[in-house]
């Protein structure tokens, strides 16, 4: 990391200290005042929590990065979609079809970070009840990751802007995951894309395969 990312990085990291003793004290304070404060209350922490969030990614993409690690997708594919086992007022069904011996070169980390963010807008896409179906599949020397959900998809009025920084429709968004999303999988040189499908979204996420037999 060059000395502008580390001023940036040790910045972010001060700037959350006094973010959090800020949302301490107003714990403390609406304790004490009237009830009609409330929505003021209510408008100072969803802000706070949004910039909380902010930060938190844009430290994602000054993080340096190790692309040595090898990479058992079938696990992180697990790892990743077991922080979505218990969903609070959701029936999602997570099904998988893989083949366990796809393995990549990269970075654990934000290999998981790519992947946590594109299950986790899936799962807010979808209403209630739903499914979410991840293919692992070999193409052409490449590793293919398909992951569709029955959510509402991609509204086309904003498809082209998904990756603009800080452009977002959620109303705790940051604007960078699917930016960081995307600089993670062109660290890994591979690419990724959306597209609307009848019953939802369908992510295609392109990773080269990496070949034990022609490595040895």
């Amino acid at each position: 990391m060059n000395n502008k990312n580390e001023l940036a990085a040790a910045l972010a990291h001060e700037i959350k200290n006094p973010i959090s003793i800020i949302k301490a004290n107003i714990d403390y304070i609406k304790l004490s005042v009237k009830p009609n404060f409330n929505k003021c209350f209510s408008v100072i922490d969803k802000e706070l929590n949004r910039l909380s969030i902010l930060i938190s990614d844009y430290n994602t993409l000054l993080q340096p990065s190790s692309q040595n690690e090898l990479i058992f997708l079938e696990d992180l594919i697990f790892d990743v979609t077991e922080e979505f086992s218990l969903l609070p007022n959701k029936n999602i069904n997570f099904i998988f079809d893989i083949n366990p011996d796809l393995n990549i070169l990269g970075d654990y980390k934000k290999l998981f970070i790519l992947f946590l963010n594109i299950y986790k807008n899936s799962v807010e896409a979808i209403n209630k009840d739903g499914y979410i179906i991840t293919k692992l599949y070999s193409l052409n020397n490449n590793i293919k990751i398909d992951i569709i959900d029955s959510g509402s998809g991609i509204s086309e009025n904003i498809i082209n802007n998904i990756y603009t920084p800080f452009f977002t429709t959620k109303e705790n968004g940051s604007g960078l995951g699917l930016m960081i999303c995307k600089s993670i999988v062109e660290l890994h040189k591979g690419n990724i894309c959306f597209n609307n499908i009848e019953n939802g979204l369908k992510t295609t996420i392109t990773l080269p395969l990496y070949n034990q037999k022609i490595k040895d």
